[in-house]
């Protein structure tokens, strides 16, 4: 695959996962306009959607081209061309993907904060019982919950399906 094939391809990506595919944007911090309106520049990651749209936008490359990026590549910021030279460098390290994804799968998932909200919860109940208060946390915890446990549910499903795409042929 060569470097203008797998451009092409990144851009499809982004088109499809971007909130408005129509509105024109910035190659050289292409990843901002993920979300609409577009943040500032490299500055995706400074929102809870923002990050979340970034995450996925980065799992589907992950997916199309079968490779794995480490935690310094998905801490970085990329333009398109650097984007897919990074994608094309990848490919070629077909062992360092293997071995990226077999630690994401061989992590263990902790679960301390989620637990700690609710003993939380639960100590606030027992103290002051069913009052508007406490129905107000309860929202905002199990909002904060359920934001977590589903970016981890994602992550799990994504190392699963990406470790079928990647099996050897």
């Amino acid at each position: 695959m060569t470097e203008q094939e797998i451009k092409d391809k990144i851009l499809e990506i982004f088109k499809s996962q971007r909130k408005n595919p129509t509105v024109d944007f910035d190659e050289s911090h292409f990843m901002d306009y993920l979300t609409y309106p577009a943040h500032p520049k490299n500055t995706i990651k400074n929102s809870f959607k923002g990050v979340r749209r970034y995450y996925r936008f980065m799992d589907e490359l992950e997916l199309e081209f079968s490779i794995c990026f480490s935690l310094q590549d998905l801490d970085k910021y990329y333009t398109v061309d650097k984007l897919s030279k990074k994608v094309l460098d990848r490919i070629k390290k077909g062992k360092g993907n293997h071995m990226i994804l077999k630690r994401r799968l061989e992590q263990k998932e902790k679960y301390y904060f989620e637990i700690a909200l609710i003993l939380i919860l639960a100590a606030l109940y027992y103290w002051h019982g069913i009052n508007w208060i406490s129905i107000l946390i309860t929202i905002g915890f199990g909002i904060i919950i359920y934001w977590i446990l589903s970016s981890k549910l994602h992550s799990k499903r994504h190392n699963k399906r990406l470790a079928e795409r990647m099996k050897p042929q």
